[in-house]
């Protein structure tokens, strides 16, 4: 079943660029976004606990970070392509035409 989780990182990490190139590279990740600073959206079946381990691998054990599965209980404001994101666990459709 697909899960959205929510990855919240330091700097210490490389920032965007090293946890858009893990997002890319690791296979578990089936959709990602971002519109947060520090922060990325990432749809997976995998459990956080192993999403973390691939990540740890990626990074190393030199920064602090948070994923963290989405429930249903969740409010804030966000763009509407990422609301769709975290309740369809998929993008959204585009409108072509």
């Amino acid at each position: 079943m697909r899960k959205a989780y929510l990855l919240v990182f330091s700097d210490a990490t490389g920032g965007k660029p090293a946890i858009r190139e893990w997002l890319n590279k690791e296979g578990a990740v089936i959709h990602w976004r971002t519109d947060l600073p520090h922060s990325f959206y990432v749809i997976s079946e995998a459990s956080a606990s192993e999403l973390s381990q691939s990540l740890l691998n990626h990074i190393g054990k030199k920064a602090r970070y948070l994923l963290t599965e989405i429930s249903d209980n969740r409010q804030g404001i966000l763009p509407k392509e990422t609301w769709y994101l975290l309740r369809h666990k998929q993008r959204a459709p585009r409108n072509e035409g």
